[in-house]
């Protein structure tokens, strides 16, 4: 049971707008304008024009077995956000992370243009971010709750240590109308990173050749690695470091 006493202040992310379902863990709104300085003939400003108005939000939280509503923004990024009720929130990233001896997190980044009609119904998808299976890690009390380390993750060049996958899409802002505001923007461009730390006990892993992780969710397959790193450090096993990437053709 968590009380507040004394002084009446907004303590922890409880209360703050949750993007999808976890334990929250941050979340921020940093609103902004453009800021043009128009100067004179002798090079002196005597004007400021504050346009294009656009808010960046960030949330992150620890992954529960409530998850079931992570962001899946390969068909639409559109979200509805508490507290927003004008204008469009628009999601250009999304993130699952695993590491060793540590909760899993998600975490998500987005757009508020305020002055943008509600017009598109693109809105983004939900999928499960409660993966790997754990069932059988018998460290967790009580079971069935979290996502802990990166138990039930594999691949054959090693011991996965961390892995990232990341949903990125592109957004393009319109041109401002004349009075400064953005009206519209393009999300185009979707596609997915993954990127895989490895303690090398086999052979590393290819340059162009498909990454296979064991035990990883759906979204996480057919991915062709583009960087594969070995690293030698002291007081510490050799280690791979694999980057990869899917684009929706690789489906066909």
């Amino acid at each position: 049971m968590s009380n507040r006493y004394g002084q009446t202040i907004t303590w922890g992310p409880l209360t703050a707008p949750a993007l999808f379902t976890c334990e929250r863990q941050r979340y921020s709104y940093r609103d902004a304008v453009t800021k043009q300085n128009i100067t004179g003939a002798a090079g002196d400003n005597i004007a400021m024009a504050l346009v294009m108005q656009k808010a960046a939000l960030e949330f992150g939280g620890k992954i529960t077995s409530d998850s079931t509503d992570f962001l899946d923004i390969s068909a639409g990024a559109a979200i509805a956000v508490s507290g927003i009720s004008t204008g469009q929130v628009i999601v250009s990233r999304a993130i699952e992370t695993w590491r060793l001896n540590a909760p899993k997190t998600g975490s998500i980044q987005a757009t508020h243009f305020p002055d943008m009609p509600n017009t598109n119904t693109a809105s983004a998808g939900t999928l499960s971010a409660f993966t790997p299976d754990q069932s059988a890690l018998g460290i967790i009390y009580p079971t069935g709750k979290i996502i802990f380390s990166t138990y039930g993750l594999t691949h054959a060049s090693g011991i996965v240590h961390e892995l990232t996958l990341e949903q990125v899409l592109q957004l393009t802002e319109d041109d401002p109308s004349p009075d400064g505001k953005i009206l519209g923007c393009q999300g185009h461009g979707y596609e997915r990173n993954i990127r895989l730390l490895i303690l090398a006990t086999s052979t590393r892993p290819a340059v162009r050749s498909v990454l296979t992780i064991g035990g990883a969710p759906s979204h996480a397959s057919d991915y062709r690695i583009t960087e594969s790193e070995f690293v030698f450090e002291e007081e510490r096993g050799k280690m791979y470091s694999v980057s990869a990437s899917w684009i929706p053709p690789f489906t066909t």
